[in-house]
């Protein structure tokens, strides 16, 4: 299946939630080394991802913005230059980021429903948080199973 990256890290973070075991539950062994190996295959293209916007923040930065950057206190001059610099900086660096994630990849790890069943009673009360909002475990459930499950 052809995904967008931005699909593909959007399944990494939910993945990421999945718990492998909760009090007496227990996914089985062969759900779990699926599992492990669906978070390492996502986690390389969220690690290659996170990578390469480190390079492009950083060859973004001009020297003149270095300079002002690391000012203090700046002139009001400055002050204006290094707001129209940072500004310049963060529209290129946002554009990076949304083409980026417009880039098309392979991704066809699924779970069958019998796996899913499995999932769901050890991540029945699994509330969690991702990127700063709260989801309740059966709206985990749910995103997991559009996600992930082929019928």
């Amino acid at each position: 299946m052809i995904m967008t990256k931005n699909e593909v890290l959007a399944r990494q973070s939910i993945l990421a939630q999945v718990l492998l075991k909760n009090g007496n539950d227990e996914l089985s062994k062969e759900l779990k080394v699926k599992l492990m190996g669906m978070r390492i295959t996502l986690g390389k293209v969220r690690r290659e991802f996170d990578e390469d916007l480190k390079v492009v923040a950083e060859e973004l930065q001009t020297e003149d913005f270095k300079i002002l950057r690391d000012k203090e206190p700046r002139t009001e001059e400055e002050e204006v230059k290094y707001k129209e610099l940072f500004a310049k900086i963060n529209d290129e660096y946002n554009s990076f980021i949304i083409e980026k994630g417009k880039e098309e990849l392979s991704y066809d790890k699924t779970f069958t429903q019998a796996e899913f069943d499995q999932i769901v009673e050890v991540n029945a009360d699994n509330d969690v948080e991702i990127n700063g909002s709260k989801i309740s475990a059966p709206d985990l459930l749910e995103v997991i199973y559009n996600l992930f499950v082929v019928e």
